[in-house]
């Protein structure tokens, strides 16, 4: 296999501090309320508007075999198949991705490795890879915010129209429900499509935004996202 070309920064990043432990300060709200808006649609094109795709990839199968600490296990021969695979499916649905964020851990570098394998243009994606995206997976309830708080760091709105996240459960099952408003379970090497149209990133990388889940696909056989409760495997 050819060595990765993916350019990457090795970022440690400090995990955002929960909500609890954030200071608020209220005003007093104003005697006359503003007057009430009605929620914006982000599922249907419009002037001004750019569609905007968001890829959440879980990484493809390792190896549980070897004496090793968890962030540094590396693929088994199924889940390079499964990355070869799943890169597949990603470049047959023309959602090729101009950014990549990622895991630091080894069986995600290799994941994307193998991919890029398939899908070229991988090898030249501006691509970041955070310790916190590793650490983050394992919480509850923190890793969309913490995937959307990394995106705005880096994110253009030009240049970026379809960014791929790559991951761990049990972090990604829930950053892909919380994205898609649903139920979402993915399995080794597969991906939650999302999608919404709007003006800017920053418009819509918000908790209160819900994106159309476009589908959810994996190596073995895509699935709509109206089947897509494929039990997830326990390598994280």
């Amino acid at each position: 296999m050819r060595p990765c070309t993916l350019h990457f920064r090795n970022t440690t990043r400090a995990l955002p501090p929960r909500a609890a432990d954030r200071r608020v300060f209220c005003r007093t709200a104003p005697t006359s309320s503003a007057p009430v808006q009605e929620a914006t649609d982000y599922t249907t094109p419009g002037e001004g508007k750019t569609l905007r795709r968001l890829i959440l990839l879980r990484h493809a199968d390792s190896d549980q075999t070897q004496a090793v600490r968890d962030h540094d296990r590396q693929l088994s021969s199924a889940g390079r198949q499964q990355a070869a695979q799943v890169a597949q499916l990603i470049k047959s649905k023309g959602w090729t991705p101009d950014l990549v964020l990622a895991s630091n851990s080894k069986r995600t570098k290799q994941t994307l490795d193998e991919m890029s394998e398939v899908l070229e243009e991988l090898g030249s994606v501006d691509a970041h890879f955070y310790g916190s995206l590793y650490t983050v997976a394992a919480l509850d309830g923190q890793t969309r915010e913490h995937i959307m708080e990394c995106l705005l760091e880096v994110v253009d709105d030009v240049r970026n129209t379809v960014v791929m996240c790559v991951g761990h459960n049990k972090g990604w099952e829930e950053a892909a429900s919380q994205f898609a408003g649903t139920a979402v379970k993915l399995r080794t090497a597969s991906a939650a499509l999302l999608q919404v149209y709007s003006g800017s990133w920053r418009e819509v990388l918000r908790d209160s935004v819900t994106w159309q889940l476009v589908e959810v696909m994996g190596p073995s056989s895509p699935s709509s996202s109206s089947s897509s409760s494929a039990t997830p495997s326990s390598s994280g």
